[in-house]
């Protein structure tokens, strides 16, 4: 499988994002901006409910799945060989509590659950802005959760991700496996962010009794607001890092659709490209078709790279 045709020039564009944050778009089934597992019910008023409702968060980037952003305070850093698999698919991190997570299943039902393990399957769409460039990037995809507990025996999820990867011919492939590379995320964290999935349940109300929450909680009363998980104990089989590690996933991308809009160039010239997921055994670009060079549809006198670079 060829490397992605518009993989390198992204992957250049985001060592100018700092932090590298997107958006990440999904849909709802709720039309309420609260947390329904955790959070009292309420009512709407007698207005137009929609089926579904849109959603969008500023997440963080945290590389391509298979190849690990360097860092040297991860104390997991070869806990999965590396050097094994590069790929297409973007990745990020969340809490398995997180309203977020039901909108990542097929059903697009918010709402966090600690017991929704390896799941996913909804479409999302990613956003990238980058100043530096003028650089606008839009990634389209089905998303999946890998969670440290049940990543190895959930074939239903990881085929569908292991068919994107693509070995780099290095050693190591037999001892690589999907529970090393959720913890081998989870110690990219700072010790402070790591004990934030031992916090109490995202949009859970201050006088709500932890101990009356059920296993979706996460820990119940043994969570706790502030808690760090050092280097040394990242790996503790119980305690507060255990349940931190249990209420950890990664978030993975699958592209089948990547938009790349350029307005760096004279304002008069900005331009639009696109490629998309056509598959294996597909001639040109290997597995991606698109690139072709195209106008944008915009009147650049009144949305210039200066002007949409503010946010005008």
């Amino acid at each position: 499988m060829p490397q992605p045709p518009w993989k390198p020039l992204i992957l250049q564009h985001l060592t100018n994002l700092k932090p590298p944050t997107f958006s990440l778009a999904t849909l709802s089934t709720n039309p309420l901006p609260t947390n329904p597992t955790f959070s009292p019910a309420h009512s709407l008023p007698p207005l137009h409910h929609p089926a579904l409702t849109p959603r969008v968060r500023t997440m963080i980037y945290r590389g391509f799945l298979g190849t690990l952003p360097e860092n040297h305070h991860n104390p997991l850093i070869s806990h999965n060989p590396r050097g094994v698999w590069e790929s297409d698919m973007l990745t990020f991190t969340t809490d398995s509590r997180m309203c977020k997570i039901g909108e990542l299943l097929p059903d697009h039902k918010s709402g966090g659950n600690a017991t929704i393990g390896t799941s996913g399957g909804a479409e999302v769409e990613m956003c990238f802005w980058i100043e530096a460039t003028q650089n606008q990037w839009r990634i389209r995809g089905c998303c999946y959760l890998l969670a440290e507990e049940d990543a190895d025996v959930t074939p239903a999820i990881t085929d569908v991700l292991k068919a994107r990867l693509k070995s780099t011919g290095g050693s190591g492939r037999d001892m690589w496996t999907w529970k090393k590379e959720v913890q081998s995320h989870f110690g990219n964290m700072t010790p402070a962010m790591r004990g934030g999935f031992a916090n109490p349940p995202p949009g859970t109300p201050l006088d709500v009794d932890l101990s009356r929450l059920g296993e979706e909680s996460g820990g119940g009363d043994k969570l706790r607001k502030g808690a760090i998980v050092s280097n040394e104990d990242v790996l503790k089989p119980d305690g507060i890092e255990a349940l931190a590690r249990r209420n950890f996933r990664v978030g993975i991308v699958v592209p089948d659709m990547v938009e790349r809009v350029d307005l760096g160039l004279d304002e008069n010239k900005a331009r639009r490209w696109v490629w998309w997921w056509v598959g294996e055994g597909v001639e040109a670009e290997g597995s991606w078709r698109g690139g072709r060079e195209l106008r944008l549809g915009l009147d650049m006198g009144d949305c210039s790279a200066e002007s949409v670079g503010k946010g005008s």
